[in-house]
């Protein structure tokens, strides 16, 4: 299963929610959806701003096969 890295890599330079918000120009609570590994939906200009500002690949910020959190279910939708 995929998840995302942001919060780890976020983490990693320092930063809080509203770091990662104000650095990826987001919205606080999409830079907060994504901290928590629960967006929506995600789409590419989205991927690209947070990739960005935190220095790394588009491809970086998934990672796989995290231990499952008990009443985690919902699939991760990527935007067209």
């Amino acid at each position: 299963m995929t998840y995302l890295r942001i919060k780890e890599l976020a983490e990693a330079k320092g930063w809080n929610i509203q770091q990662l918000s104000w650095n990826a120009r987001l919205s606080y609570s999409s830079a907060h959806a994504l901290w928590n590994d629960k967006p929506k939906q995600l789409d590419r200009p989205m991927l690209d701003r947070v990739a960005r500002a935190l220095e790394v690949n588009v491809s970086d910020l998934f990672g796989g096969e995290p231990t499952a959190q008990e009443g985690d279910s919902q699939p991760l939708l990527l935007a067209a």
